[in-house]
């Protein structure tokens, strides 16, 4: 069970694959529907046991080097040296590492995978061997830069490991997964530049702040690292504020939405 990761979707969340494979899947997969040509934006991906009775993350020897693709339009890139991180059920075991460009594995994919035309695949490998014992779930946040290229384009993800060459050269890929690029960017109140957010870390309340304001209704969702919504509100205001008292220590997600444009936006309760 030297392995890693396998699929399904969220937010756009999107189903898809990520390192050693077989006995994970992904829980979370959070990338905008829209975003602005000659930008980037982020995906967010969490993995997690897939149910398997016979997976056993006691097993000293689960380590591997990770394997990770995503399939992407000619003229859009990734952020190399994209940071991952194993949490662990048990203290002590928790570790992570850097997923660093390999033209060599972004080539067996392009081979194994032919990608659609017009497309290609981005390949990467963890910088180091990537311990599964006491697995619990895995974190990634990869960044894509766009190009000046409009229109609806579709991004497909693969992971997998290098002892399973098998899997040619993955365990899992993703479906097709639909991003609108537009010349304006991800509608400008929910956008980016317009949003503020704080503090950051919060504890009882955060704040969210609307540079710009024309009696938009911005609906607010905190989403946790399980795809749990937690809180939802409608937000009235150009300054607004959200009671996270309840909420304990840890990541989340706020998503906004308004009409059918939504971006997502991560956050810290300490």
């Amino acid at each position: 069970m030297n392995k890693m990761f396998t699929t399904r979707s969220l937010i756009v969340i999107l189903s898809v694959t990520l390192f050693f494979a077989g006995c994970y899947e992904w829980r979370n997969i959070f990338q905008p529907e829209t975003v602005a040509i000659n930008s980037y934006f982020d995906v967010w991906l969490s993995a997690q046991d897939d149910g398997n009775p016979d997976n056993d993350w006691t097993n000293p020897d689960l380590h591997d080097i990770g394997l990770f693709g995503v399939q992407l339009p000619i003229g859009w890139d990734v952020q190399d040296s994209i940071t991952y991180f194993i949490k662990t059920t048990e203290a002590g075991y928790d570790n992570g590492g850097i997923l660093i460009y390999s033209a060599s594995h972004s080539q067996t994919l392009t081979d194994s995978i032919p990608p659609a035309p017009g497309y290609y695949w981005w390949g990467a490998k963890t910088d180091g061997e990537a311990s599964m014992i006491y697995f619990d779930s895995l974190y990634i946040q990869p960044r894509i830069y766009t190009d000046g290229q409009l229109g609806t384009f579709y991004l497909r993800y693969a992971i997998g490991d290098e002892d399973y060459w098998d899997r040619n050269p993955a365990d899992d890929i993703s479906d097709p997964i639909e991003i609108t690029a537009i010349s304006v960017g991800v509608n400008e109140v929910i956008g980016s530049a317009n949003v503020s957010l704080f503090p950051n870390p919060a504890s009882d309340q955060l704040n969210i702040r609307f540079k710009q304001y024309e009696n938009n209704v911005v609906t607010a969702s905190v989403i946790d690292l399980r795809g749990r919504t937690l809180i939802t509100n409608r937000l009235l205001y150009s300054e607004n504020t959200l009671n996270i008292s309840q909420l304990s220590t840890g990541t989340y997600f706020l998503r906004l939405q308004t009409g059918s444009e939504s971006t997502v936006q991560k956050f810290v309760v300490k």
